[in-house]
């Protein structure tokens, strides 16, 4: 089920608008653009959220910028997004610093061993708990900023560079470092992935940027950040300023603003995973292996024991609250099931050009 799930998403991540395109949704803008100069879209961006039959509800940002220079960016970029979502899919009672670390590592060594080390990704991605817990990690040269009350950017990662290490010591212009790679996703056994927590995640605007978005400078970055309403209106701003900067590298922006975030009604008990990329929305739902395999009531009857048949009234999906970890309770056997897979094509709430 695993690596169904992992091809499934990989599949859905490769699915790229032509030209520029920006898909919003409460409190949440996944933008990305092809500019003028590259052939193809080798970012991978995306936005999840997955809620596990635990209950447990992760706020997921993502950037996986493939690598132009070695074979087949764009595919890395897939492989490792999809093994990285999927493993944190997975039930487990780890603690999430363990599960992310672990997710890292499986997208290295999948993206190693389909490439054979002639094709890697940059991965940077946010982890937001319901609890309102939130770790980061981090590897290649994609960026994780942070705004907070007064609208100013920080940049929380260090970029894995000859000029981001240095960066380190003599406190350089951050805009102006050697962006030759040090480590990458599907490096192999040498990978050393960062992994942090960040505090104050469900008041905080967060902003991963791959190095096509954030090379118009980070001055740029926060003006236009102070002058966005919406995480929609900044991932969009972001890709259409690289755009008409003419930046020669793909440009991407995912932005999360986890206060205003709006999950859906919780309607089974397995595993529920929504994706957002910048042109589509996902939406799957995965029985729990209890679910799979637990005969029904009728199976269960000794022979010649007749069953009796009710109806059973279906009832309206709960409220929810504005964070990420809304509805967290588990749900009746009465509640109806949402279909296992339902792709939205040309969605309201996506805007392209």
């Amino acid at each position: 089920m695993n690596s169904e799930l992992e091809d499934r998403i990989e599949y859905f991540m490769s699915k790229q608008a032509v030209g520029r395109s920006t898909q919003v949704n409460d409190g949440i803008g996944v933008g990305s653009s092809k500019g003028p100069v590259r052939e193809e879209n080798q970012d991978r961006a995306a936005v999840a959220y997955i809620v596990k039959p635990s209950g447990e509800a992760l706020l997921i940002a993502l950037i996986c910028d493939g690598m132009g220079g070695m074979k087949e960016g764009g595919a890395a970029a897939g492989c490792a997004a999809g093994t990285f979502l999927a493993r944190l899919a997975v039930p487990s009672g780890a603690p999430i610093g363990s599960q992310i670390l672990g997710a890292v590592n499986a997208a290295n060594a999948e993206v190693h061993r389909r490439f054979r080390g002639d094709g890697g990704t940059t991965l940077t991605a946010l982890v937001i708990k319901g609890s309102g817990e939130a770790w980061v990690t981090h590897v290649g040269d994609s960026r994780l900023y942070v705004s907070r009350s007064d609208r100013s950017l920080d940049l929380l990662t260090r970029d894995d560079t000859i000029g981001g290490q240095l960066n380190q010591i003599t406190d350089a212009n951050e805009d102006n470092l050697d962006n030759r790679l040090l480590q990458f996703v599907g490096i192999g056994k040498t990978i050393e992935p960062h992994i942090f927590p960040v505090s104050d995640a469900l008041n905080s605007t967060f902003i991963i940027t791959s190095d096509g978005a954030h090379s118009i400078g980070k001055k740029s970055l926060e003006r236009i950040s102070r002058n966005s309403r919406s995480p929609g209106e900044l991932a969009r701003k972001i890709t259409y300023v690289a755009e008409a900067m003419g930046v020669e590298d793909n440009s991407s922006a995912v932005v999360i603003y986890a206060n205003d975030f709006s999950p859906s009604p919780r309607f089974a008990r397995g595993t529920e995973l929504t994706l957002w990329s910048p042109s589509e929305r996902l939406e799957m739902w995965l029985a729990s292996p209890r679910e799979v395999d637990q005969p029904s009531q009728e199976e269960s009857q000794p022979t010649g024991q007749p069953v009796a048949k009710t109806k059973k009234a279906a009832r309206s999906p709960r409220k929810t609250n504005k964070q990420a970890g809304g509805n967290k309770g588990r749900v009746s056997e009465n509640e109806i099931e949402k279909p296992q897979l339902n792709i939205e094509f040309n969605s309201k709430s996506k805007k392209q050009e």
